[in-house]
């Protein structure tokens, strides 16, 4: 297992920072939690997205790649193209779909591959997993937390908490540290920061494989349904006079 040491999240909507932070955190960067949070963008309604985490670890000097199974954002023809070709396409696609969230997720990806991101699209499978793993490396993820913890879909209250309502709630993304397979191999452990969360109440735990990869497809609903793979890039190599 891939030792991620995680915080606990500060608040309903700052789960992706502290994932990234418990990242960062791995690779011996010091950057304190407070910082990332103040850094990384949050959305009007709350939380934030993956490419807007990858474009904070980019700023940073990290690679970053995104698996993305996001089709509210990418239509699936169009990763056989380059970076300014995709980047063309999310520009035309704005100028005939509408939304808060459809428009700042668009915007995040621009982003993300102006700054050098790559992004691909490959089945989500164990294997794929098993690579990054393999390597050392944990992969942030964003999902859906309805489908992760089989719980009640959620709803804001007068108070600006999240409360859960079966009948008015709606499907919650979440991000959570993928760290490696269990000991039997069929199961994946996860750092999550919420640690109070309704199906283990830790901040690690074990999920079947099957279950978590049906969760993070089903992330779509919430505009998540990503993997984030960073790692420190190389120093440059001197150059020889």
């Amino acid at each position: 297992m891939i030792p991620i040491k995680i915080h606990t999240q500060p608040d309903d909507s700052t789960c992706g920072p502290t994932s990234l932070h418990a990242v960062y955190r791995y690779f011996k960067d010091s950057i304190p939690l407070g910082e990332v949070i103040k850094e990384v963008p949050s959305l009007d309604e709350g939380g934030t997205l993956e490419a807007l985490l990858a474009c904070h670890a980019l700023k940073r000097g990290y690679l970053a790649r995104i698996y993305t199974y996001n089709l509210h954002i990418f239509d699936p023809t169009w990763f056989t193209l380059n970076n300014e070709e995709i980047i063309e396409k999310l520009e035309l696609q704005l100028e005939v779909k509408k939304g808060s969230k459809f428009t700042r997720a668009t915007q995040a990806y621009i982003e993300f591959l102006r700054l050098g991101g790559e992004l691909r699209c490959t089945d989500l499978t164990k294997g794929l997993l098993r690579e990054y793993f393999d390597k050392g490396i944990p992969l942030l993820t964003g999902l859906s937390a309805t489908y992760l913890y089989q719980s009640a879909r959620e709803m804001v209250n007068e108070e600006g908490n999240s409360v859960y309502d079966d009948v008015s709630g709606f499907p919650m993304g979440h991000f959570v540290v993928l760290c490696g397979f269990a000991e039997d191999q069929r199961h994946i452990v996860v750092a999550d920061p919420y640690r109070e969360n309704p199906y283990f109440n830790n901040n690690y735990y074990e999920v079947k494989a099957s279950h978590l990869l049906n969760s993070i497809m089903l992330g779509m609903a919430t505009y998540d349904a990503n993997l984030l793979a960073i790692k420190p890039a190389l120093p440059e190599p001197p150059i020889e006079e």
